[in-house]
């Protein structure tokens, strides 16, 4: 299983990833995320590829992911809007981010806008009906 996540400006997907945080869990569950970023890291690199000089955005990424998993994200995202179109790029899924731009524009708010297309990753978000 496969899930994505933003790596400096590019969002990746990651083969194994729940299941190496479901393992940290399980073995070090109260570990810091710099620490916690690094073995997923060595996880990771098993099953994907991970080129030397995006390193240090992978260790980013994955301390981010682990405060979101465990729940300690309040103080670093705070203010961060995220906003996921799930829609296989039919002509309803790219209305509906023409519209979100729309009214994200109109009213002045920043948001980080991610479409999934990928229709595996939309399931997971237990959407059977799109676009959402």
């Amino acid at each position: 299983m496969s899930r994505t996540i933003k790596i400096g400006n590019t969002s990746v997907g990651l083969v194994g990833i729940e299941g190496a945080i479901t393992q940290l869990r399980k073995d070090a569950s109260d570990i810091s995320p710099s620490v916690a970023a690094e073995r997923l890291l060595e996880a990771v690199k098993e099953r994907n590829y991970v080129p030397a000089s995006a390193e240090d955005r992978y260790i980013e990424a994955l301390a981010r992911l682990w405060k979101q998993e465990t729940g300690d994200s309040k103080d670093d995202d705070a203010d961060d809007l995220r906003i996921r179109i799930l829609g296989p790029g039919c002509v309803s899924c790219n209305k509906l981010e023409e519209m979100v731009l729309s009214v994200l524009s109109e009213r002045g708010i920043a948001a980080d806008i991610e479409h999934v297309r990928d229709l595996d990753e939309i399931w997971r978000y237990g959407v059977i009906q799109t676009p959402a």
